[in-house]
């Protein structure tokens, strides 16, 4: 596993960032307060900002846990939660990225670059550059310490809270590192994920209702790579009485995944995307179903072991809740084909994290809408023209250093069969989005945004005030806000003439 691979995707170039890095390497220190030591969402909160940064490959090189000692309250996505809180998270890095970043829990005299304080920040800690976080319920609040007039106790069971707070935490010593040209840095945020508003002042966000111990209708998840993990993190962690998820991809973890994907560690790379997922949800209390194939495979596959009643369901073409997590336009009309009675999304764009809620009404859009099928035949054709000009030497250079088979795609170019194991590596490789830039905290944000429209639009359907269909949380500037989205008037699903 190389460092730079697992790196590549958040060093890439996005709109508002520096093109060179302003730090790198970076010592940062986490300072966790007495009483939010003692707290399942302070723990909480700690444990997933070190998840996060962690993966931040060659922007941060040590972390730096300082904590009371108290039992560990919180389950962990490596499994193992046996030793005690702070020492539990020292695993955390060797799981997840085979020691790149170093995590340890005792005070030492390093100079810290960045320092986060989670709950309360002492008077001296004023001087110099650091955060205070802070998260409980449905809502978080980041910013200087200067800023942090309340003094809030952590009492809620509630994920969502302590997770955004550790995601927007992570984004702003991201930022740091890289640099931004536009937007801004936090110094005093607070967001409401119930009601996606935002403040400055704790007290006049809006908390929602208690989760724990709700029940949630079995969903259909689409899409098991960075979103997904996120989803299926939160959905881990609300402590329902009763959860189905069905987990459905194709895909294999690879290196560089491993910088967004947050239940996944080195040795899930080669694997399927949906057993971490599942073994995760399972750790949880979350029954899941996997299924390593395409929607289009799963509806026509005998899923066995799948619950009865929602094998009956999905034999009878019927799907109550789907969430699609996928990113190629192909998937995301095959999702839409199925119209299940409720249906959202989530995604990423540089550094904006986003929600929708494909509601059917007219004029709304579809998942369909501005998602058309990727023209894969005419890149392949293109492709095998390329390789045949291509001298054999060459060609079988360039073959390998792109990962594919030599002897399979020969036998393709030479007989050009249909349905062999040449046509089928080299239809993958063409049907691979281009890498774009991506980072662990806005896929994070993105699915804490699913997640919450999921609980809103399902537990809590009749107590949550109406809202946009598509909800924007932007990383960048740190503007959290919901808007709505018209239909496609090029749709290839024609949804408007439905």
């Amino acid at each position: 596993m190389k460092m730079d691979e697992i790196a590549n995707r958040h060093l890439l170039a996005a709109d508002g960032l520096q093109k060179s890095l302003q730090a790198e390497e970076q010592r940062i220190r986490i300072v966790v307060a007495e009483r939010w030591a003692w707290s399942w969402g302070g723990q909480l909160l700690t444990s997933c900002l070190v998840n996060l940064l962690c993966r931040q490959v060659k922007l941060v090189r040590q972390i730096e846990v300082i904590a009371p000692e108290t039992s560990t309250l919180i389950k962990l996505p490596y499994g193992d939660s046996h030793n005690p809180f702070p020492a539990c998270l020292e695993p955390l890095a060797s799981w997840a990225v085979n020691g790149a970043v170093s995590v340890t829990t005792s005070q030492t005299a390093t100079v810290a670059d960045y320092t986060v304080f989670v709950g309360d920040a002492p008077q001296e800690s004023r001087l110099g550059r650091g955060l205070v976080a802070v998260g409980d319920g449905w809502k978080a609040w980041v910013g200087d310490s200067s800023n942090a007039r309340h003094s809030i106790v952590p009492t809620s069971p509630n994920p969502l809270g302590p997770i955004l707070a550790a995601a927007l935490t992570a984004g702003e010593i991201f930022k740091h590192s890289r640099g931004i040209r536009r937007g801004r840095f936090l110094s005093g945020d607070g967001y409401s994920l119930w009601s996606g508003a935002s403040s400055r002042n704790w007290i006049d966000l809006h908390d929602g209702p208690e989760i724990s111990g709700a029940v949630l209708p079995p969903t259909h998840v689409v899409g098991a790579g960075a979103v997904g993990n996120a989803l299926a993190y939160i959905i881990a962690n609300l402590e329902l009485v009763e959860g189905y998820l069905v987990l459905i991809d194709d895909d294999n973890y690879n290196d560089t995944n491993l910088n967004r994907c947050l239940l996944a560690g080195w040795l899930d790379i080669g694997q399927r995307k949906v057993y971490a997922i599942e073994r995760v949800l399972k750790a949880g209390g979350i029954e899941a179903f996997s299924f390593p194939g395409t929607i289009k495979s799963y509806v026509a596959d005998m899923r066995v072991g799948l619950r009865a009643d929602v094998a009956r369901q999905v034999d009878d073409l019927v799907f109550s809740v789907v969430t699609s997590c996928v990113d190629k336009g192909i998937a995301r009309q095959d999702v839409q084909g199925l119209h299940p009675h409720l249906l959202l999304g989530g995604s990423t764009h540089n550094l904006q994290a986003k929600s929708n809620l494909y509601s059917g009404h007219p004029e709304a859009a579809c998942l369909a809408c501005f998602n058309p099928v990727e023209k894969d035949g005419e890149k392949i054709r293109a492709l095998e023209n390329q390789l045949r000009k291509m001298p054999t030497l060459e060609r079988e250079e360039f073959l390998t250093s792109h990962g594919l088979d030599p002897s399979s795609i020969e036998e393709y170019l030479s007989s050009a069969q249909c349905g062999g194991l040449g046509e089928a590596a080299l239809r993958d490789y063409v049907a691979r989005p281009p890498a774009e830039f991506s980072a662990g905290f806005v896929s994070l944000g993105a699915g804490l945004l699913l997640a919450s429209a999921v609980l809103r639009n399902t537990i809590f359907s009749t107590d949550s005030a109406p809202r946009g269909d598509m909800t924007t949380l932007n990383f960048l500037n740190g503007g959290l806000g919901d808007s709505w989205l018209g239909a496609d008037d090029n749709c290839q699903l024609n949804c408007r003439a439905k």
